[in-house]
């Protein structure tokens, strides 16, 4: 048996190591397999935030539909509250200006409702145009994205793949 001691390391030579190999060894191939299988995760992420993003504007659009639906509903009921207060005015003889400002009010409430309700008709044929780009974009690209996932080898550069 060899004989150790337990003395400190006076030496002020640096300590060497090995690189790892460069020469297409075992190593180096899993790293670049590493880095595929990174491509093919991020292209799956982004194909995913793609499909999730065109739904949640579609919900947001569906949502911002029904908020300006019921604002039109809350001015319709509005005009006729004020219509009403014209009518009980003009039979208690208030003055014809008053009479006049309040079916004005009640006139413009009712011009602004038409471009609300097609506005909020607008904003639901929005929402129903991005769920149906999400179940289109899922329909022609899904089962790429699912066997580009599935792929047992490296997945090429994105630029191979691309016709432009």
């Amino acid at each position: 048996m060899s004989e150790s001691t337990n003395e400190p390391v006076t030496s002020s030579q640096p300590v060497t190591t090995s690189a790892a190999p460069t020469d297409g060894g075992s190593t180096s191939r899993v790293g670049a397999a590493f880095v595929a299988a990174g491509r093919v995760m991020t292209e799956a992420v982004r194909y995913g935030i793609v499909i999730a993003q065109l739904i949640e504007a579609g919900v947001k659009l569906a949502l911002v539909s029904d908020i300006v639906t019921d604002a039109y509903k809350y001015v319709e009921k509005c005009a006729v509250s004020v219509d009403r207060l014209a009518d009980q005015a003009a039979a208690l003889a208030v003055d014809d200006d008053t009479v006049a400002e309040h079916r004005d009010a009640a006139t413009l409430m009712r011009s602004v409702l038409a471009e609300a309700e097609a506005m909020a008709a607008d904003l639901a044929d929005l929402s129903t145009s991005f769920h149906a780009t999400a179940a289109e974009h899922e329909a022609d690209y899904g089962s790429v994205a699912e066997a580009a996932n599935a792929m047992p080898v490296a997945m090429a550069e994105r630029t191979f793949y691309s016709n432009r």
